[in-house]
């Protein structure tokens, strides 16, 4: 399997498999001790705890806000765009390192971040253009992102 790769490659695999299973069985550990409370899912435009974060969000494929910290509002502008504003307005984008994955699909989608103001949000310094989809097919899809 791994015959013609550096020993580096070999290396890297290895020890991304053993965090792999490390942190499978962390999150098993912590599934299984709060396996017995019900858990209850916020309702949508809840304000939720992210106490490591400057502001984060889980947004719906319409644009609808799920719940949020720190973002203040996301609107549409086309098909598979979005412009996160973040409510606080001092927050410098150009020194923001946002994370956003998608939800709930496979991975022949993807989601790409401008950490730049964007023409399509208004060039607005406090808001974060966020895309999915495929390069020109861009879809609406769910999304969470995180502005640590």
């Amino acid at each position: 399997m791994f015959r013609n790769s550096s020993r580096r490659t070999r290396t890297a695999v290895w020890v991304t498999a053993a965090l792999g299973l490390v942190t499978g069985g962390v999150w098993a550990g912590v599934a299984g001790a709060s396996a017995a409370p019900a858990a209850r899912a916020a309702a949508p435009g809840t304000k939720v705890a992210a106490p490591y974060a400057q502001a984060a969000a889980v947004v719906n494929a319409d644009g609808s806000i799920n719940r949020s910290k720190g973002i203040s509002n996301v609107t549409k502008p086309a098909v598979g765009k979005y412009c996160v504003e973040l409510e606080d307005k001092d927050l410098d984008l150009t020194k923001l390192v946002p994370v956003a994955t998608l939800q709930y699909t496979s991975f022949e989608y993807g989601i790409r971040i401008s950490y730049w103001p964007h023409p399509d949000c208004g060039t607005r310094a406090d808001t974060i253009h966020v895309i999915t989809g495929l390069p020109n097919k861009w879809e609406d899809r769910a999304f969470g992102i995180v502005v640590p």
